[in-house]
């Protein structure tokens, strides 16, 4: 049973009476942050940031298995605490001092202390360490991150994104889980680069076939289950490796931008004014036919980047489908460009759901990151004469009138 009791001076003192607890802890500007412990005697502290997903069953069941390794753990609910929703929007209404605050009482524990998050919570997470680190002369052992994205926002699709200032203002030592099945994997190399310009030492323990979420997903695969079921072990030998890199560290220098996160740059389809020019390719179909742009010359051109674990982009594929029979007598086609998917489970795939246009083999994942894809799905209107004239980062429906407007004005100029 969940305990709700309040934090004091003599925190050692509590410890030992509760298994699991609820705490309200007193910040210096009088309010109270919740904070979720889970008790162990050992010699670590792992204080938990949630992220925009909230407070999930597979973090909790992540805490529960390291306190049985002999690790405690904190999480912070900061959506409790100030009645936010488990959102996005909800992460920059979250005071950063506050998170700065709970570092500082978690290292009067005299624990070893890690900081953990995942996704858009890594970036406050970053900003609440450096935060710390500019009023403690004490030290952290380290910065587990689960997929961290660190960009400012997903860019317009064809644009390149902007790192978040802390990324580049971080010295701590990080190890980052990454899911192969994801975004951050085709530009990992600049988030790595981005990190180690402020000071840090990076790791990076890549996860082969597993998705971004998956030890909290409801729609986890088999593998995805058994790779949570050993993320707790994995997390502790990541504990033990940015321990190893355990030094003091002045709070690195950060750069003050304005960050214009305000306007929605996905789910739709809008006219492109970026600078990117689409570079040819020749690539061959699951029937071993070759294309590239050039071939295409004088069509319009849908250009889709997919893949089978990409739920919007499984979920867009029907109205591609039937957008391709609404121009079958037009010079249009589509080309479906799929991320490096063993042809086997491409096939698979197909079987049950079946498309009408043809799906390209890039094995190397190189397009992707030539054509600047921050999320998936990402597609392109190709013009007749090779102009990227309109693109969208996520999932549409292809069929709306909307976009067949927009297509259709492109076959009279």
């Amino acid at each position: 049973m969940i305990k709700t009791v309040f934090f004091i001076a003599f925190l050692s003192l509590i410890r030992p009476l509760v298994a699991n607890a609820e705490i309200s802890l007193s910040l210096s500007d009088d309010a109270d942050l919740q904070v979720n412990i889970f008790d162990a005697q050992g010699e670590s502290l792992l204080v938990a940031f949630p992220s925009e997903h909230g407070i999930t069953e597979g973090l909790n069941n992540l805490a529960e298995a390291l306190t049985a390794r002999g690790i405690e753990v904190w999480i912070a609910d900061p959506f409790t605490t100030w009645f936010l929703p488990e959102a996005e929007s909800s992460l920059a209404r979250i005071p950063v001092s506050a998170y700065a605050e709970l570092i500082t009482k978690a290292e009067k524990t005299g624990k070893n202390i890690y900081l953990f998050s995942n996704d858009k919570g890594a970036g406050i997470a970053l900003e609440a360490a450096r935060a710390w680190q500019t009023n403690s002369a004490g030290l952290l052992s380290g910065m587990i991150l689960v997929s961290p994205d660190l960009y400012s926002k997903t860019p317009v699709a064809g644009e390149e994104g902007a790192f978040l200032p802390i990324a580049g203002a971080t010295n701590l030592p990080a190890y980052i889980f990454l899911p192969a099945k994801s975004t951050l994997a085709l530009r990992i190399r600049q988030n790595v680069e981005a990190l180690q310009k402020g000071g840090s030492d990076v790791y990076i323990h890549s996860l082969t076939d597993v998705r971004n979420r998956f030890y909290f997903r409801p729609d986890a695969t088999v593998l995805e289950q058994q790779v949570a079921a050993e993320f707790a072990a994995q997390v502790v030998q990541a504990m033990k490796l940015t321990s190893s890199f355990k030094r003091q560290r002045k709070a690195a220098e950060l750069t003050t931008v304005e960050n214009d996160s305000s306007s929605k740059t996905t789910g739709s389809l809008r006219e492109y004014s970026g600078q990117f020019r689409p570079q040819d390719f020749s690539l061959a179909d699951l029937n071993g036919q070759d294309h590239s742009l050039e071939r295409h010359r004088g069509k319009i051109v849908l250009v889709n980047f997919w893949a089978s674990w990409c739920p919007p982009c499984v979920h867009e594929m029907p109205s591609m489908s039937r957008l391709n029979d609404a121009f079958r007598d037009r010079p249009f086609i589509i080309l479906a460009i799929n991320l490096g998917e063993k042809t086997e489970d491409i096939h698979g795939f197909l079987q049950q759901h079946p498309v009408n246009f043809p799906v390209l083999l890039d094995p190397e994942q190189e397009l992707p990151r030539q054509w600047k894809v921050f999320a998936f799905p990402t597609s392109y209107l190709i013009d007749q004469q090779g102009r990227i004239r309109y693109s969208v980062a996520g999932g549409i429906d292809w069929t709306s009138d909307e976009v067949k407007s927009a297509i259709g004005g492109l076959f009279d100029q």
